[in-house]
């Protein structure tokens, strides 16, 4: 069972979802442009991952945008956002470790036709970024406690994140062309 904090934070990002107004709806491969990708930057496998994902990207005509998340207080000065890939630290979070729709506008108010979750374990601040986007679809892992964040979850096989991402991506490529 959560613990009574894990269970306000839910809470608080479930309410700040309520807020949001957007669209949600599943736009074909073939008529899609844009794709983003939430990740935990720190993690062994997410340059892997974006490479995966950015292949895809090129294969299917869409704009990759990516951001990470350090659980660090500071960014490291090699880190350079630009225009496809941003990142942000607990330096850019409230007290609790949760985001702001304000702190993440340019994020959470941009309407990519597909916004993946990939990060193998819950991440609040990833998951708060989630809830608050105007993405038309948004893909996560299998989490019933934070249904709220995704439009589709999807359970693997296999606890494994590089399965889980294959998966997200045949499925994109796959569901609504046939």
């Amino acid at each position: 069972m959560a613990s009574a904090i894990e269970q306000f934070k839910r809470w608080r990002i479930k309410k700040a979802s309520q807020a949001v107004s957007a669209k949600r709806e599943y736009t074909p491969m073939k008529y899609a442009g844009r794709l983003a990708v939430l990740y935990l930057a720190g993690d062994s496998n997410s340059e892997y991952l974006l490479k995966k994902v950015g292949k895809f990207c090129e294969e299917n005509h869409l704009r990759l945008t990516s951001f990470g998340y350090f659980d660090a207080k500071e960014l490291q000065t090699h880190l350079i956002p630009h225009s496809n890939a941003d990142f942000f630290c607990n330096k850019h979070l409230d007290v609790l470790k949760l985001p702001h729709k304000s702190e993440f506008l340019r994020f959470t108010s941009e309407k990519f036709d597909y916004l993946i979750n990939l990060y193998p374990t819950t991440c609040l601040p990833l998951l708060g970024i989630s809830a608050l986007s105007e993405a038309k679809f948004r893909v996560g892992p299998y989490w019933p406690d934070y249904d709220f964040c995704f439009d589709l979850m999807l359970q693997t096989e296999k606890e494994d994140l590089m399965q889980f991402t294959d998966d997200v991506l045949i499925y994109l490529k796959n569901f609504g062309n046939g």
